[in-house]
């Protein structure tokens, strides 16, 4: 078994309290993680920490990009564990995003569908939540098309949470 960790994490940026607005819920963003450090994650988000577009596919850690230059973001770390086929599945579906970033972009069109409760799909548009859903399906089940997921449909699954406070002040090793 391997392990995963799931960042849910609430900013005030314009579009988290947009988002936030239309969906009534206390998180807006969702990252992937592999190491309990948060030292790497992945998710869909803006490429300049400053400024709100471009977005797209991004790589981070909770002391840096977006979370080093806003610390009292709040964050959700919840911790889960996935066979390790599973594992290397969720692995070759990143590897591409890894690969070739610059293809990927923010699924600015994807909001309002998950809104309406329509599923969208595309192969180079997500948003963060949908990405990971992404990174899951068929591993973990939604219970619909993970092109509706948002980020507290992870709460859903027997994750551990690990740590709810800040990033400035998440330390691994005390959780």
């Amino acid at each position: 078994m391997k392990k995963i960790y799931i960042v849910l994490s609430r900013s005030n940026t314009i579009l988290a309290r947009a988002i936030r607005i239309f969906t009534k819920k206390y998180y807006n963003h969702t990252s992937v993680a592999f190491d309990k450090s948060l030292d790497v994650f992945y998710s869909f988000g803006r490429r300049n920490p400053r400024l709100m577009f471009p977005a797209g596919f991004i790589i981070e850690g909770v002391h840096s990009g977006f979370f080093g230059i806003h610390p009292k973001t709040r964050i959700c770390v919840l911790e889960g564990e996935i066979s390790d086929e599973d594992f290397d599945t969720v692995q070759s579906r990143l590897a591409p995003f890894i690969a070739n970033p610059k293809k990927y972009k923010y699924g600015v069109l994807q909001m309002p569908k998950m809104m309406a409760g329509k599923p969208y799909r595309s192969e180079d548009h997500f948003v963060c939540s949908v990405f990971a859903a992404y990174l899951f399906r068929d591993i973990l089940n939604f219970e619909k098309d993970y092109s509706l997921v948002y980020p507290e449909d992870f709460y859903k699954f027997n994750f551990k949470k690990i740590y709810e406070g800040t990033a400035g002040d998440y330390n691994y090793e005390e959780q």
